[in-house]
């Protein structure tokens, strides 16, 4: 309560030297982070007990799932930018046996891949620190460091820097080759997990820059806004687009992720207080919103052997709910009113006007539509087609319903269950749209 109405909350662990401490900070956007991070994790956890009852090595799956969702809160709460970097390394390193769990060539490959963009993306993060800490003296995250006395030459540098680093984990394109690997690769809950938090640990390092580590007003002066749009529009469009090829469920929605992302990055570099509202809330919405697809996704493999878009075909017939949670989410992430992200995209649309920068709505629509050409064609075919043969194949045995049980199918419907709230009940105090605002009022005092 003290967080949302803009109390910021701090403590000292560790002393490493003099000037550098292990420094814990609770803002109202790492609050709200930490939050919807951790309800994902848990709703994933039930999911897994489910879906990895027969899988192999659960040992090793639970202790590295709990682990990095421990790591996950240290970065939302991070006080200064030594501490934020333990923790978004630690918490990309102990994700990787969880990515290569299958333990497949396919799930191997995709395991080196994620491995080697996230070192290089952490060693860019880490190059940016060292340089702040020699430029501005201090490491704290609580007020912007880098001030007009510092040479716009080096300043640049820095910023390109952090955005590089960070924009690995948020799949910036064109540094998003690792994602379209990674999401089909990893079990279904893990999956989840990876595109609604892991992802946007990248956009909220991209938001501790732009708004606490230089301040809004830097940032503008610096004339980076701009460009960083650019690359943001652009990820938007292209990653929708190649999601609309993908035959693969997973990958498509991987692909999708990067798209939404782009979204988030959008609305930090119009620096706008309605459009950083709008990208903060779209941090939380996609967090639920991609996980209830991530979780029919793995009801799908599970339940009736099938990940390719053409076999869903009949497919609501069996699975009548999970259809429904499907078409709901994908409803949401389009941006379809009263839904959660329709919340989000308002918001965007109101900065992007507030900006003067009105042909970023062709993006925020375009986007928009494409997302519905990648989603609405499997909630189509599970509706309108015949069961096609892997579905008959699937239920040759046993016939009538192959829904999930109730350990895969309570979280899925708790997913949908706080898409719909969010959108909703939006304006509700303590929500993720009113923890947004409170702290966006404090990026632009």
């Amino acid at each position: 309560m003290q967080v949302s109405s803009g109390e910021v909350l701090e403590a000292r662990l560790v002393r490493m030297t003099p000037q550098i401490w292990v420094h814990l900070r609770v803002d109202a956007l790492g609050a709200l982070y930490g939050i919807v991070a951790s309800v994902l994790w848990l709703l994933a956890l039930a999911y897994s007990f489910g879906y990895m009852a027969d899988e192999h090595r659960l040992p090793r799956y639970y202790a590295f799932f709990l682990l990095s969702l421990g790591w996950t809160v240290g970065v939302a709460y991070s006080g200064n930018l030594l501490t934020f970097l333990i923790f978004y390394e630690l918490f990309s390193i102990l994700t990787y046996p969880l990515v290569v769990h299958e333990e497949t060539p396919e799930a191997l490959a995709a395991g080196t891949k994620y491995i080697a963009y996230i070192l290089v993306g952490g060693s860019l993060v880490l190059l940016a620190i060292v340089y702040t800490y020699f430029l501005a003296g201090g490491q704290d995250i609580g007020a912007p460091l880098l001030n007009a006395g510092v040479a716009k030459g080096q300043l640049l540098a820095v910023f390109w820097c952090f955005l590089a680093g960070f924009g690995v984990k948020a799949a910036i394109v064109p540094l998003h080759g690792w994602v379209p690997d990674a999401h089909p690769a990893a079990p279904a809950p893990f999956s989840a997990v990876l595109s609604g938090i892991m992802v946007a640990t990248g956009t909220f390092g991209i938001m501790r820059v732009v708004f606490n580590v230089f301040g809004v007003e830097l940032v503008r002066d610096l004339g980076v806004g701009r460009w960083v749009a650019y690359l943001a529009a652009f990820t938007v469009v292209f990653a929708a687009v190649l999601a609309m090829s993908q035959d693969d469920v997973k990958r498509r929605l991987a692909y999708s992720t990067i798209s939404q992302m782009g979204y988030v990055t959008l609305g930090i570099a119009l620096l706008d207080p309605d459009a950083a509202t709008g990208a903060i809330v779209h941090v939380a919405n996609h967090a639920f919103m991609k996980g209830a697809l991530f979780f029919c996704a793995g009801l799908f493999i599970k339940r009736l052997g099938v990940r390719s878009v053409r076999d869903l075909d009949g497919a609501s017939k069996r699975m009548p709910l999970t259809a429904a949670a499907l078409t709901i989410a994908s409803l949401a992430m389009i941006g379809t009113p009263p839904l959660a992200g329709f919340v989000s995209k308002w918001y965007l649309g109101i900065g992007i006007l507030d900006s003067g920068q009105v042909w970023y709505l062709a993006v925020l629509i375009g986007g928009a539509l494409l997302a519905g050409v990648y989603l609405l064609p499997i909630s189509y075919r599970m509706y309108f087609k015949e069961p096609s043969a892997a579905v008959v194949g699937a239920l040759s045995e046993e016939g009538g319903s192959r829904e999930a049980p109730f350990t895969m199918l309570a979280p899925l419907v708790g997913a949908v269950a706080l898409v719909i709230l969010l959108g909703i009940c939006a304006a509700a105090p303590f929500l993720p749209l009113e923890v947004a605002k409170s702290a966006v009022e404090g990026f632009f005092r």
